[in-house]
């Protein structure tokens, strides 16, 4: 007997009962469910899209929403692409984006490449920690970087009680590395993740002829894992990359006030600004340059050939 059998057989009489017509009436419509799935796909799809085009709509009008009729004008994106403040957190935010990234992908590689070469039998407790972390709330986590960072904080307790480094406390909080560690904090599993199923899935017959053939262990690294790793890599790159460049919470809670982020400003200009227009089109321009940084890193490292090359590897 099958698993599924003796699964149904446990059921009752009148849910086995349904469950038997719902099979046989699938079996019968073969082409509703697939259908019934696309269809709801297209429907989260379209209220996607609607929202997107509310958006654009506000940011050419002179205010939104209208109170009487529309007035369209193109005042809000050059207001953004000429105010020094705008370009100057923009940069900033790009800046940061970069430096978490970097910053992830190399504390996540030796993490993906030890849980993917290890024979311990610790193994899915060790990739359950990496993931633990999605099931704090975000807030909770960055607020434990500030008293892990403030002035009463553990690190000042340690660089000035314990160790003297320092006489007086130091202000580590409210800076761009404050901001940058509690990304790198954040975004890290993003990181491991992608690159760990990618140095997973790489065949050890490959590493073992490449020493057969008389590479050393570094150079069989550097000739078959790594390159086989760059498809996890690039994604990580990516999701690691949009979703900083994009954060809120973790700028507003560890950069203060000097150290915004374009995310920070939206946000401003939405809720205390109450200037929906100049919002919206801040929000296209940020959404275009990160769709800009998207298709220019892929360009450059080339995902496609990538992830073919992964693909024909296996």
């Amino acid at each position: 007997m099958s698993y599924a059998s003796r699964l149904r057989s446990l059921l009752p009489a009148h849910v086995s009962k349904q469950l038997h017509r719902f099979s046989s009436l699938s079996q019968r419509y073969k082409n509703v469910v697939p259908a019934l799935q696309l269809t709801t796909g297209l429907a989260v799809l379209a209220l996607f899209l609607s929202s997107l085009a509310i958006i654009v709509f506000y940011s050419f009008l002179m205010q939104a929403p209208p109170q009487t009729g529309a007035e369209f004008t193109i005042q809000n994106y050059v207001e953004f692409l000429s105010n020094d403040l705008y370009r100057l957190v923009l940069w900033q935010s790009l800046v940061i984006a970069v430096e978490s990234t970097v910053a992830a992908l190399l504390v996540a590689y030796p993490v993906a490449y030890y849980l993917a070469f290890t024979e311990s039998e610790h193994k899915n407790l060790m990739l359950l920690l990496v993931i633990l972390p999605f099931w704090i709330n975000l807030v909770i986590r960055t607020y434990a970087w500030r008293l892990i960072l403030g002035n009463q904080g553990i690190v000042n307790y340690l660089l000035v009680d314990i160790f003297a480094i320092y006489n007086q406390p130091q202000n580590l909080l409210f800076s761009q590395g404050s901001i940058v560690l509690g990304l790198l904090h954040i975004f890290l599993p993003y990181m491991v993740l992608p690159m760990y199923v990618s140095l997973d899935n790489i065949d050890r017959e490959h590493i073992e002829a490449a020493k057969n053939l008389g590479a050393n262990d570094v150079q069989a690294f550097y000739e078959v894992t790594l390159p086989q790793s760059l498809p996890g890599a690039a994604a990580g790159i990516v999701l690691s990359f949009v979703l900083a460049f994009g954060a809120f919470v973790v700028p507003l809670l560890l950069g203060g006030t000097e150290n915004l982020m374009i995310a920070n400003l939206i946000g401003q200009a939405f809720i205390e600004q109450f200037d929906w227009s100049l919002g919206s089109a801040m929000a296209i321009c940020v959404t275009v340059f990160v769709l800009a940084f998207v298709y220019v890193f892929n360009s450059i490292v080339g995902l496609e050939e990538l992830y073919s090359a992964g693909g024909d590897a296996e």
